[in-house]
């Protein structure tokens, strides 16, 4: 009979980086702008770039909403970046952010397809037609990457409404969710007893997520890190569909403009962007010139620059073939050039060169990624849903009944890392624990409305979102690439010497992220329970910001020389770059898998994590109790990390 309660066999866990969305008047819609008390609303009167809108009629009314779930960006904040003028149809220059006052930026309250509000109200008057040339920009954090083929939900098309959050989590061995809770205030009064007298509810907060993953992949390293770069012999392999970057892009850019259209550029493709600026990936010292930089290989261990080659997913193209204009999954990193060559990989089409698993298996041009800690960290939405039947969002009914799923859909949006532990032992495969906070959590509340509906479809990874081959590539988990790196895959050389009895490791790192709740002008007295995010987001952090980090290696080990002992007692510090140089005191750690099908010894999954300057502060050497093997457990404290990873994963 069909389960009555939720069960855990019954949810699905998927994820995607957080990306921005530029919005512009006359290109890709009409908008008007209206003004009551703090709010402005934003109104799209009629589209002109169906990647971005929906058009439809629906009962005679012409519908042409922004393709996000309803209210899935409250809460994500919004710049006007530029005005089309100075007539009375443009956006003033005191709403734009780079008029000497430190600009202005607005929180969204409201999504509702036509419509946006924002907070708190323009200076701009209202407007019955913005003129062309005006531009928004929703910013990427707590921002879900929009997702072009879904629709808004009715009653008679329900569970339509979707992200682009189809990442594979991992091999999740465990999950614990960032839930909601209620700070609240307890007062008690003088004069009125011994109990509480007052209680206010205060900021809401979403903290304590957590997650193990037996390590297939090094991609969530990227998220505890922070910057991705792509191996300069991966850009070395032509494709059949090769473009360039028709104007500039900078820094934190969710888009780019390339010179020409090709309509092979679609939603799953990758684009990848030559560059070959030289960046530090160091920060406790000057980059040295004898390292130079990064040659792209996994043997090449000595580096402290590399070439700025990005790769992202692309999630829209605009709808005018003489716009150019591509919609990224996750802003860019670095900035590049007009005219810096952009190669688009296709997955499942060999004349593109992008990475592919045979028949049997087989990988042939995987990924080389470049992973290293610098300023900032990309942030990620969750997605969850649980429901008591096995299902899909938009099947069976909404009463409650037998036939009802009853199925509770959730995306925690703002979502960063705190902190994080790499371990294995010798009898397990290599795990990674992360803990993270989100800033705030969408619900579909759609069974709550007066006519209930599923407003959100779920992905469900295996039944329809990573249902193919190529998805499956595209969702991170190629067939195949599913066995985690095990601890006799590993090896470990340590100060010039490759420790041979290693019993098990540790590596913790803390990226000192601090969640910060503002005051900000946004008020919402009360809240509904159809509301999506409670308040407008107003009681939730508005900040995420990085602060300074640490690492800690611990490491046991079977004696048979006090090498190490020596090491710490006197102080040494090994180091690739300081006193006593050399690159022989790099700590290496290799994980490779065991070749699958044909797979040539250069196209491997592997995994290579460095650690350039370190010391040593323990190195007990107990006699133990029971008479047998002496083992210490060192005590290794790092500067920094740089990890190297090659797989079927095209991007993180």
């Amino acid at each position: 009979m069909p389960s009555t309660v939720y069960k855990g066999d019954l949810a699905e866990v998927s994820f995607a980086p957080e990306t921005g969305m530029i919005i512009r008047s006359g290109t890709d819609a009409v908008m008007t702008l209206a003004n009551s008390g703090n709010i402005t609303t934003i109104t799209f009167s009629d589209e002109l770039n169906t990647t971005l809108f929906e058009d439809r009629t629906d009962a005679s009314t012409t519908i042409n909403a922004l393709k996000y779930p309803k209210n899935m960006l409250v809460g994500s904040q919004l710049v006007w970046t530029t005005a089309g003028g100075t007539d009375v149809d443009d956006i003033v220059v005191g709403d734009l952010p780079d008029t000497g006052n430190g600009g202005r930026m607005f929180t969204i309250v409201e999504n509702n397809g036509c419509s946006i509000k924002i907070t708190p109200a323009m200076t701009t008057p209202d407007i019955t037609t913005v003129g062309p040339g005006n531009i928004f920009e929703i910013l990427p954090y707590k921002t879900p990457p929009m997702d072009i083929a879904m629709t808004q939900a009715t009653v008679a098309a329900p569970g339509t409404e979707s992200v682009k959050t189809d990442q594979f989590l991992g091999i999740a061995t465990a999950l614990t969710l960032p839930e909601t809770k209620v700070d609240l205030k307890r007062y008690h009064v003088v004069g009125l007893g011994r109990d509480v007298s007052v209680q206010v509810p205060g900021k809401l907060t979403n903290e304590g997520g957590s997650f193990e993953v037996a390590m297939h992949s090094a991609r969530w390293l990227k998220y505890c890190l922070g910057h991705e770069l792509l191996s300069k012999l991966q850009t070395s392999l032509a494709s059949d569909v090769t473009l360039a970057l028709g104007s500039a892009s900078y820094a934190g850019q969710s888009h780019i403009v390339l010179n020409s259209h090709d309509a092979q550029v679609a939603v799953g493709t990758y684009i990848e962007i030559q560059d070959p600026t030289e960046v530090p990936i160091v920060s406790d010292h000057e980059p040295e010139t004898s390292s130079a930089e990064w040659d792209g290989t996994l043997t090449d261990f000595d580096f402290d620059l590399a070439q700025t080659n990005e790769i992202r997913r692309v999630i829209g193209v605009s709808e005018d073939t003489g716009d150019h204009t591509v919609y990224l999954d996750e802003p860019l990193s670095y900035p590049h050039d007009s005219g810096r060559v952009v190669e688009v990989r296709i997955i499942s089409d060999a004349d593109t060169n992008s990475v592919a698993i045979g028949t049997d298996n087989t990988i042939t041009d995987p990924v080389t990624h470049l992973l290293f800690s610098r300023s900032t960290q990309p942030s990620f939405a969750l997605e969850v849903s649980q429901r008591r039947r096995d299902v899909d969002s938009n099947a069976g009914s909404t009463d409650g009944g037998v036939n009802d799923s009853k199925e509770l859909t959730r995306v925690f949006r703002g979502c960063k890392v705190t902190d994080f532990t790499m371990t294995t032992d010798n009898d397990a495969a290599l795990r990674l624990s992360v803990n993270f906070n989100a800033a705030l959590c969408y619900t579909d509340t759609g069974r709550l409305e007066a006519t209930p509906l599923t407003r959100y479809s779920a992905n469900r990874m295996f039944d329809d979102t990573a249902n193919t081959e190529a998805k499956r590539i595209q969702s991170g988990i190629g067939k195949g690439t599913q066995k985690p790196f095990m601890f006799y895959n590993g090896s470990i050389t340590l100060a010039g010497q490759q420790v041979a009895q290693v019993m098990n490791f540790s590596l913790t790192g803390q990226t000192g992220m601090q969640a910060f709740h503002t005051i900000n002008g946004h008020y919402q007295a009360s809240s509904a329970s159809t509301d999506q995010v409670p308040f407008a987001g107003a009681r939730n952090a508005s900040l995420m910001v990085e602060g300074q980090t640490s690492y800690e290696m611990t490491m046991e080990i079977a004696v048979d020389d006090p090498l190490f002992y020596h090491k710490m007692r006197t102080g040494t510090e090994f180091s690739v770059h300081g006193e006593n140089n050399s690159t022989t005191n790099q700590i290496r750690i290799i994980f490779e898998k065991n070749k699958i099908g044909s797979t040539a010894d250069g196209d491997t999954e592997k995994m290579v994590l460095l650690i350039d300057d370190y010391y040593i502060i323990e190195a007990p050497l107990q006699i133990p109790e029971d008479k047998g093997v002496v083992k210490s457990t060192l005590k290794i404290m790092p500067k920094a990390i740089k990890v190297l990873a090659r797989d079927t994963i095209a991007k993180y």
